[in-house]
């Protein structure tokens, strides 16, 4: 099959957390969902680099009982369109994707939370459409690609990918990460819940587009001097021990007009899993703050 072709095929993400998305087609192609709640403003949220609608299934719910939230999959992850847009698989792309998407659902104006590589959509997103951004959440991410994060794993992946498929890749992966395994791995409780949910999170992806989002990231400039063009009320949260990107909370600390940082003791870089009880407190004050029109 033409490398052009595989992209047209679904690729449906099974394995944990069985569920069923929804579909919403946009202008710029299909996008897959989940959605809780109602009322407006919405508040979406955008996974990281790998990562799936699925990430945040475990605090949809719990946020859903006071707003409409959807988590979307972003281009070239889980359900949503897997080859490159108009503009490829770039910022501009998955920002067009985005807006696309709010304008097929008719949300005007929403509250926006990016995680990791999600934090560079969502900050693009604001400075482009500021007016649909009613704040901002930034979770474990930053305004440039992080000094201290190594890309040779990610080139290794693309290398092994391209050979073998991201089903030849993602079992060397695993092997690596069982062997050395990261200390936020115990706050899932279960290891083999959380590999179960790496799997699939790779298994929904295509060789290209682990290549093309990550080439996006890794080469991506900084937009540091353009955060004082940031002027919607925004929350900084990072994990106490996520070493690679605590620089860049101190950046949108120090140069967003509008921005109140909460550090997550306990946490790495997924305060929402490692400790969701403090991840979900200080989003909801900054919405509830929001809502009351304080921003300071």
């Amino acid at each position: 099959m033409p490398a052009e072709a595989a992209y047209a095929v679904p690729r449906p993400a099974t394995g944990v957390d069985e569920s069923t998305p929804r579909f919403v087609d946009t202008a710029e192609g299909r996008i897959a969902h989940h959605e809780a709640g109602e009322g407006e403003p919405a508040l979406v949220i955008l996974h990281g680099f790998t990562g799936h609608r699925d990430d945040f299934i475990g605090i949809l719910p719990t946020l859903g009982e006071r707003r409409r939230v959807l988590a979307p999959d972003l281009r070239g992850h889980g359900d949503s369109e897997a080859g490159p847009g108009a503009s490829g698989w770039s910022f501009d792309q998955l920002v067009n994707d985005l807006l696309a998407f709010l304008d097929a659902l008719g949300l005007e104006r929403i509250d926006l939370l990016g995680h990791s590589v999600g934090g560079f959509v969502a900050l693009r997103t604001a400075l482009r459409a500021p007016d649909r951004i009613r704040s901002l959440a930034f979770l474990c991410t930053a305004p440039e690609t992080p000094s201290l994060m190594d890309p040779k794993g990610w080139q290794a992946g693309v290398a092994i990918s391209a050979e073998r498929g991201m089903e030849g890749f993602q079992p060397l992966a695993e092997r690596a990460m069982r062997g050395d395994p990261f200390p936020g791995l115990a706050a899932w409780g279960d290891a083999e819940r959380y590999f179960a949910h790496h799997r699939r999170r790779h298994a929904s992806m295509t060789p290209e587009s682990y290549r093309e989002v990550g080439t996006t990231f890794f080469e991506s400039e900084s937009l540091v001097e353009r955060l004082p063009e940031v002027e919607m009320p925004a929350l900084v949260l990072v994990g106490a021990h996520d070493h690679e990107w605590l620089p860049g909370a101190d950046l949108f600390e120090q140069h967003l007009p509008a921005a109140r940082r909460i550090t997550i003791e306990g946490a790495e870089h997924h305060p929402h899993q490692e400790n969701r009880a403090a991840f979900l407190e200080a989003l909801e004050t900054h919405l509830e703050r929001v809502g009351r029109g304080d921003a300071s």
